[in-house]
């Protein structure tokens, strides 16, 4: 193969695998490449951010001191990125929306820590899909309630919650992935399923809902056949990579999917899908606008707290 190859080439988790889906030309620049935009991302950062105010919650409660707390690590998180100067750019998602959403969601699930119990927060590492297969993760909580064991999953808007917005769960890759953790932690019996808690930032209000998503025996089959065919293909598709020649016309490995070119806010390598056939010919520079980093669930600027490895906590 005419590219090094990079340790996190394999390390396949679901945003990885959700990626691939949505493109594999796509996953080619972001997770082979590393080709990422160097400018941050506020949709991202802000996300990041609200997951430090989450947990901060989740372990200290909800009362007047630990909202003030919570909004202390946002801020500290999201100015490493934006100065206060760029605020005015980003609509609802900024840091004076954070603060009062925090207040707004603490009225909202006051009750929450005594209707469960957090056992854990900021979990990574990896579960055991077959012999060959493990599949790498990163959660936000695993609790405990009447219902039985159940992962909150921090999500944040810039709209509405929308019924489109909650449907796309059920079905989920990551959904999956979590569910699939619990079921390798605790009795089948006492799995609850997964809540995503998701929080949508407008400019004169919030839209806060939780989506619980519980999955039959049946519909964890599906996931779990799902995922290793793509798993599969993501393979298949490294190894036709490994023939491909820097001098030949195109680059048969890792298709365009031209449907998803537009989707959300525009594909980041739309213009070199449209420039070039055979991308092995121009990898003697990083474009600009865009730098090298690798994703790797394990290693980012959230710590995490507890580890699990082959379906075990360590």
């Amino acid at each position: 193969m005419i590219i090094e190859r990079h340790p996190t080439w394999d390390i396949q988790d679901s945003s990885k695998v959700q990626c691939y889906l949505e493109c594999p030309r796509k996953y080619f620049y972001n997770y082979i490449l590393g080709w990422q935009n160097d400018a941050p991302n506020n949709h991202l950062v802000f996300g990041s951010a609200w997951h430090e105010a989450m947990e901060h919650l989740l372990i200290n409660g909800y009362e007047e001191k630990s909202i003030l707390g919570a909004f202390d690590l946002f801020l500290n998180y999201y100015r490493k990125e934006f100065p206060e100067s760029t605020d005015e750019l980003f609509g609802a998602k900024t840091p004076e929306r954070a603060l009062s959403a925090l207040v707004e969601y603490c009225g909202k699930y006051k009750h929450d820590l005594g209707d469960f119990d957090v056992l854990y927060t900021e979990i990574a590492g990896t579960v055991p899909l077959a012999e060959d297969r493990v599949l790498h993760f990163r959660q936000d909580a695993i609790c405990k309630g009447s219902q039985g064991y159940f992962s909150l999953e921090h999500k944040t808007a810039g709209a509405s919650i929308s019924r489109a917005w909650m449907q796309q769960w059920p079905l989920s890759m990551q959904v999956g992935t979590y569910t699939h953790v619990l079921y390798c932690l605790f009795p089948e019996n006492e799995v609850y399923g997964v809540r995503i808690n998701g929080v949508g930032f407008l400019k004169t209000k919030f839209s806060m809902e939780r989506v619980p998503v519980k999955k039959t025996r049946e519909s964890m089959q599906v996931w779990m056949w799902n995922t290793l065919y793509w798993l599969d293909s993501i393979q298949w598709d490294f190894e036709r990579l490994g023939n491909c020649k820097e001098n030949e016309p195109l680059m048969m490995a890792f298709p365009m999917n031209p449907t998803n070119c537009s989707k959300y806010f525009g594909c980041p390598y739309h213009d070199f899908c449209t420039a070039w056939a055979n991308p092995l010919q121009h990898l003697d520079e990083v474009p600009m606008g865009m730098k090298v980093e690798y994703w790797n669930p394990m290693v980012t600027n959230r710590p995490i707290k507890h580890e699990m490895v082959d379906g075990k906590m360590i």
